[in-house]
């Protein structure tokens, strides 16, 4: 058992640290390219945090456990609006903006719709995964987009305000490295999840649900750290909206593609669609605000009600 610990600490660490460096090189190119840090969080941020659950997910279904990987994935998603979200909350310093994020959380609804709808419309997985994949790559033009015009309006002030910055080829020359830990780091920690199921006979999804989905929502919520302390708060929604909307569409597509009669239980749906659309509900109220702190432990409260419920 110390061993199996000891592997998925430092796989995780492996998923951290790289996932992190990855993040960071993501906020530079925001400034070299001068798109919105909104936009570059729902976009290259969001890519970049979504590496965990994309390999775990991805070695998961290779290996046939499609229960884990569909457990990482829709665990992760909760995690994101019921631990990540409240830290930002705690920080003190998010404040929801009104046009793009607005715009954005309806996306994130319907990336969720159309998730759950792909496990029971008569279609064939593997058509059903084309399609997703297909949306991701749209989002992420769109987002572009969006960002483009938002440097000459809204984003403008800010823009005129940083100085112009280029990125060096030694920078660039570590994104191979880091994506190398990154794939080690997903292998290790699958590696010790079969193995922490086996000991203690808790099925992979459940284990996927919770300690994996925890795992690998810590990129998520290091950033949202990260970006408070630097003023980042617009990056800190962009990364947890576009982080849910890749979940689903570009690593929920990938795992449609490896055949399986896994049937995610209800339940878990539920949490899913609840958690997003309540999401969705205090974006919404809050737009152009901070939220309340109690909305923070609220959200916490209904976090443990969830990790009770497995």
């Amino acid at each position: 058992m110390y061993e199996t610990s000891a592997k998925f600490i430092i796989g995780i660490v492996l998923l951290l640290f790289s996932t992190q460096k990855l993040v960071k090189l993501a906020e530079r190119i925001s400034q070299v390219i001068r798109i919105s840090p909104f936009v570059i969080g729902a976009t290259l941020v969001a890519l970049g945090t979504s590496l965990p659950e994309l390999i775990v997910s991805a070695i998961s279904a290779y290996r046939g456990d499609i229960g884990l990987a569909m457990g990482n994935i829709i665990g992760s998603n909760i995690m994101n609006i019921l631990m990540v979200f409240p830290v930002g909350i705690f920080s003190g310093k998010l404040r929801i903006g009104t046009r793009k994020t607005q715009q954005n959380v309806l996306i994130m609804l319907g990336a969720t719709m159309i998730f759950f709808s792909t496990q029971f419309i008569n279609v064939p997985k593997s058509t059903s995964g084309l399609f997703l994949i297909g949306l991701a790559a749209l989002f992420s033009i769109v987002e572009y987009r969006l960002g483009v015009l938002g440097r000459d309006y809204e984003d403008s002030k800010k823009f005129k305000s940083i100085k112009s910055r280029s990125l060096d080829l030694t920078t660039i020359f570590f994104v191979p490295i880091l994506l190398i830990g990154i794939i080690a780091g997903g292998f290790l920690v699958v590696d010790s999840v079969e193995m922490i199921s086996k000991i203690s006979g808790i099925s992979t999804t459940i284990l996927g649900l919770t300690l994996t989905a925890i795992a690998t929502s810590l990129p998520e919520l290091l950033t949202t750290l990260f970006s408070q302390e630097d003023n980042q708060e617009k990056l800190t929604i962009g990364n947890i909206i576009g982080s849910n909307v890749y979940n689903l569409l570009f690593v929920g597509g990938i795992i449609l593609l490896f055949p399986s009669r896994f049937v995610v239980p209800l339940k878990d749906w539920i949490w899913l669609i609840g958690a997003s659309f309540g999401f969705a509900v205090i974006l919404s109220h809050y737009s152009g605000k901070k939220p309340s702190r109690w909305i923070g432990l609220g959200l916490i409260i209904l976090l443990f009600i969830y990790l009770g419920t497995q």
